[in-house]
């Protein structure tokens, strides 16, 4: 099995929900393939770098996984046939390096404990009055 990198541009025009089925059909597809889904994140809507089938922005997606491959030409046909994805691009990942740093969490990116927000000091207050 070998580790690849997916990227996908959704039409701006559809909504979230159809997003959300297009990246699981193609998680379907990894994992009825023997393949597994490590990461995945939605990237939002971004204008794009040029005009892609009339479209000036486009809503990406990222995943990182591992199959084998024989299952990036399935994902390549769902691709093309689906008319909701405007671009992807698979990259195949040879470097451990860079598949350990795709597989560790960010440095520094922890969840905060919630804490109650905090009251402005009245000495500011009085700094903007004068």
């Amino acid at each position: 099995m070998n580790y690849y990198e997916k990227v996908i541009i959704v039409d701006p025009n559809t909504d979230d929900n159809t997003v959300e089925d297009s990246v699981g059909k193609i998680k379907g597809i990894i994992t009825k393939q023997g393949g597994e889904i490590l990461k995945t994140e939605n990237w939002g809507r971004r204008k794009l770098a040029y005009e892609l089938n009339k479209h000036l922005k486009g809503n990406y997606v990222y995943l990182f996984f591992k199959a084998a491959p024989s299952t990036i030409s399935e994902l390549e046909r769902f691709c093309k046939v689906t008319d909701t994805i405007i671009k992807f691009m698979i990259v195949k990942i040879t470097k451990k390096k860079q598949i350990e740093s795709l597989l560790a969490p960010k440095p520094g990116v922890k969840e905060a404990p919630k804490q109650a927000p905090e009251k402005a000091e009245p000495a500011a207050e009085e700094k903007k009055n004068v």
